[in-house]
């Protein structure tokens, strides 16, 4: 059987379709973008052998300081919790989480985070 995988934010599809070539069965998460509300979201425990995907970037990216700069503050809301929140949740075998350099880490219970830039 594929390993079975949760998209969270999924947005375009870029990285799912990476792990849909890759003979992963990709279920996506609720999305921001479409509407959805991750925080009302709550995945079965075990079910899922890995988690995907980035919580959105604004409140951490250069366009947040741009933002800033002119004296006002970012409205995009800062999702990482909701990101680490589902991962406590579901726990998964393993989570992938992509996201700009000065986003903050997450380290769910029970993982060995790992960072790669």
């Amino acid at each position: 059987m594929n390993p079975l995988v949760l998209s969270l934010f999924p947005g375009g599809g870029v990285l799912d379709h990476a792990f849909d070539l890759e003979g992963f069965v990709v279920v996506r998460g609720p999305d921001p973008i479409w509407g959805g509300d991750v925080g009302t979201f709550h995945p079965p425990v075990g079910r899922f052998d890995g988690v995907i995907g980035g919580d959105p970037c604004q409140t951490h990216s250069a366009l947040a300081n741009l933002v800033r700069a002119k004296g006002l503050e970012p409205t995009f809301p800062d999702l990482t919790g909701q990101y680490e929140r589902v991962v406590d949740e579901c726990q998964p075998a393993w989570f992938l989480r992509e996201n700009v350099p000065k986003a903050p880490e997450i380290k769910p219970a029970g993982y060995d985070v790992k960072s790669f830039m």
